[in-house]
Formats: structure tokens, C-alpha cells, sequence
């Protein structure tokens, strides 16, 4: 499976500029602040500019993808500005006349992280039908000799370093905001307090980064080694809530760690053989 160069550009410059060069405040505040959605909006573009000036060469069609993959961004993050309201007066009731059961379990509304990717990336794919094959991808050769090397190609490492982005924090994200699950629901008592969730969080980086790694370089039976370290790691946390104690709550409260620690660990997991495979990034070096 091979992804044109312009696409991986046009991902990484995206995933540069929307999650590691956005600051939390103005996430938080872009959707109620013009000024902060602007502000963001101009950071994006230069993310791009600066993926666009080192990999290709300049011309009109260059200044097109840039300006193009800044204006859908904005545009996107401006529509998400303004469609909750939408959304709950509009889709939601027409949705509720019909299937009762689906406003209250999987509302529209919590999905505008995934759908906004989503249309990212079909905004991209767009791009790249409509100029794409009129940029010229630059030649480093400096690089390129010193990766020769290595025994890599400059795409090999520009798809590694968009995949270990990716699997950081993008699909962090995810997890976290319980696109993919919710972690809150049912027994949200027991679910982890903040201190937990800081932790868990940076397992999860190394979790995935060290499973990606494995993943390149073909060591698959490896994964199982970070699956048994994680759960020895885990298991004095998850058995002392869950001793066989008559106390119920005490019970519910273990076999409540023992389901969050297993589907997190499963998510995490999951999405980066997802990443890897619809990057190429499996048998890269083989």
C-alpha cells in the first residue's frame, strides 16, 4: 500500500498544526472567541506552509494546496463553531421522532471530533485529485544519500514520523473524549479520578509508541511482552479493589478497573494496527 507523497505532506501538516501547535486554551476557547479560532487558523496555515517549503518545490499550485487546506480547516472549525445549535434543533428531533433510543445513547454531537477528521481528510483528498500531480515533490540529496545509508528512504521516515504522531495524541484524543467509547457511562463513580487519568495517559503514549516501533520492524511477538508487562503493572491496582471482599461496592469497584484498564488497553492497541496498516507503515522495512 503506497500513499502519494502530496496526501502525507498534506496529513502532516494537518496533524502538526491542529494538535501539537494549538495550546489548550485556545481549544478550548475557539469555539466561543473568534479571535482564538482565528489565531489557530493562521498557526495552521504555517504549519503548512513550513511541511510545504521543505518537501515540494514552489509554484502556483503549491500556494493552492496550502491555501486550500488552511481555508476547509477554518471552514470546518467554523461550522463546528455554530452546529451544536443546529444539530439539537434540527437533526437531533428528526432523529428522535424516529428511533427514541438513539438521541440519548449516540448523539451527533459528540461525534464532531471524528466527523470533522473525516472531512478533513476528504477535503485533502480533493486537494490532491485537483493539484496534487502538479507539484514536484523537492529532492534533498544530502538527506537522501545519509538515509541511503541507513538502509530508508525519506518516505519510509516522513510516514514513521506522521504514524508516531498520529498515534500520540490524535488517537489520544479520541480515546479520551470517548468517541470510540465512553468510559463515563454506567458505573461512572468508579471511573479513574485525575491523578489516573494523567498517568494513564502518558502509558498510553508509550504504549502505542513502543507497539508502532514494533509493528515497522515486523517484531510481533514482541507485542505480546507489552500486553504482559502492562497487565503485571496493573494487577495489585485492579486485585485489591476486587479481593473477594463481601462488600459490593468494593466489588463492582474492581471488576469496574478491570473493564477500563481491558477495553483501554484494546482501543490503544487496536488503533495503532489501524494506523500502521492504512499508512503502509507494516513490512516498511522489509
Amino acid at each position: 500500500m503506497t500513499i502519494h507523497p502530496i496526501l502525507i505532506l498534506l496529513l502532516l501538516g494537518h496533524v502538526l498544526g491542529d494538535f501539537y501547535c494549538q495550546t489548550g486554551y485556545v481549544d478550548r476557547e475557539k469555539k466561543r472567541k473568534m479571535t482564538c479560532l482565528i489565531i489557530h487558523g493562521v498557526i495552521y496555515w504555517l504549519c503548512m506552509v513550513a511541511v510545504f517549503g521543505i518537501g515540494v518545490e514552489l509554484s502556483w499550485f503549491w500556494a493552492l494546496l496550502v491555501i486550500g487546506a488552511g481555508a476547509s480547516h477554518l471552514a470546518i472549525d467554523c461550522i463546528k463553531k455554530h452546529s451544536p445549535v443546529y444539530i439539537r434543533k434540527y437533526t437531533t428531533i428528526y432523529i428522535k421522532e424516529r428511533i427514541p433510543h438513539c438521541i440519548k445513547k449516540h448523539p451527533m454531537i459528540k461525534k464532531e471530533f471524528m466527523i470533522s477528521q473525516f472531512l478533513q481528510i476528504v477535503a485533502f483528498v480533493i486537494f490532491w485529485w485537483l493539484w496534487g500531480e502538479c507539484v514536484q515533490v523537492r529532492e534533498h540529496y544530502i538527506l537522501r544519500g545519509f538515509l541511503s545509508m541507513l538502509g530508508y528512504s525519506s518516505t519510509n521516515i516522513t510516514l514513521t514520523i506522521l504514524g508516531l504522531l498520529i498515534v500520540l495524541k490524535p488517537v489520544g484524543i479520541m480515546i479520551e473524549k470517548g468517541d470510540i467509547w465512553d468510559f463515563n457511562k454506567g458505573k461512572g463513580k468508579s471511573a479513574p479520578n485525575e491523578d489516573q487519568k494523567g498517568a494513564g495517559k502518558m502509558i498510553g503514549y508509550l504504549e502505542r509508541t513502543i507497539v508502532l516501533f514494533l509493528l515497522i520492524n515486523n517484531q510481533f511477538s514482541a507485542i505480546a511482552f507489552v500486553l504482559a508487562a502492562k497487565s503485571v503493572m496493573r494487577f495489585p491496582e485492579i486485585g485489591k479493589s476486587n479481593d473477594g471482599s463481601s462488600d459490593k461496592d468494593s466489588a463492582d469497584k474492581g471488576s469496574s478497573l478491570a473493564e477500563f484498564y481491558l477495553i483501554g488497553t484494546l482501543l490503544s492497541m487496536t488503533s495503532v494496527f489501524i494506523v500502521a496498516f492504512m499508512l503502509g507503515l507494516i513490512g516498511l522495512n522489509t
